[in-house]
């Protein structure tokens, strides 16, 4: 999807459940600041579909916090070397768009938190776009510290309870840009080793893919992933 100047925050014509997961995940994402300050804050942020929606909830988090100075929350992109390019250029352009401050780190998400928490000592607290349907996340709650033997962070996840469809709604009704991939039938990001289309989005010509938001079973979201 093609970026947008404008970042719609206006929730009237959301249907009523799906305003509810927002407003609640808005409050835990306040609540986060509340509890750690903005600045020792940040945000991971892989231009996969779940950490777009915990940014654009950022956005409308800030948006009611109506703050006298703007907040330039710190954004950090745990990535390989075999990124899709695709996946690659929008980090950049969100980025840009969401006005966050970029940090990448290559490498695997422990090394890449404790790397984080030696360069950035401040940070405190990571929000994450983590749902309870994803490996070993099921026992999680909107605020688990990290495990022991790991960086001692706070791991806040805002989308917990959000289901693939919900995910799906809110990129719609809010018309939030997202990655291409998305477009071209994939349905979970890894790297370009290990992911393909989602074969269960595979059109009766046998080339081309339907769109990840058409995926009717939530429970096929992985079938991409080697």
């Amino acid at each position: 999807m093609v970026l947008s100047p404008a970042l719609n925050s206006d929730l009237s014509s959301c249907p009523e459940d799906l305003q509810a997961l927002i407003n609640d995940a808005v409050r835990v994402i306040n609540q986060a600041i509340s509890n750690y300050g903005a600045e020792n804050v940040a945000i991971a942020f892989n231009g996969g579909k779940d950490c777009t929606v915990l940014l654009h909830l950022l956005h409308i988090a800030l948006q009611r916090l109506d703050l006298c100075q703007p907040i330039r929350f710190l954004a950090v992109c745990i990535e390989t070397d075999t990124i899709f390019p695709e996946q690659e250029n929008f980090i950049a352009a969100s980025a840009d768009l969401y006005n966050v401050s970029l940090l990448r780190i290559t490498g695997k998400m422990k090394d890449a938190l404790f790397e984080l928490q030696t360069r950035l000592p401040n940070i405190k607290a990571v929000l994450m776009g983590t749902r309870s349907t994803d490996p070993y996340s099921a026992s999680l709650l909107p605020f688990t510290p990290c495990d022991a033997g790991w960086p001692d962070l706070m791991r806040v996840s805002p989308i917990l309870e959000w289901s693939y469809r919900d995910v799906w709604r809110f990129i719609r009704e809010l018309s939030v840009p997202y990655c291409s991939l998305y477009d071209a039938g994939y349905t979970s990001l890894g790297n370009i080793h290990n992911t393909t289309p989602n074969p269960a989005l595979l059109r009766e010509d046998g080339v081309s893919y339907a769109p990840a938001y058409s995926l009717d079973n939530g429970d096929l979201e992985r079938a991409g992933r080697a």
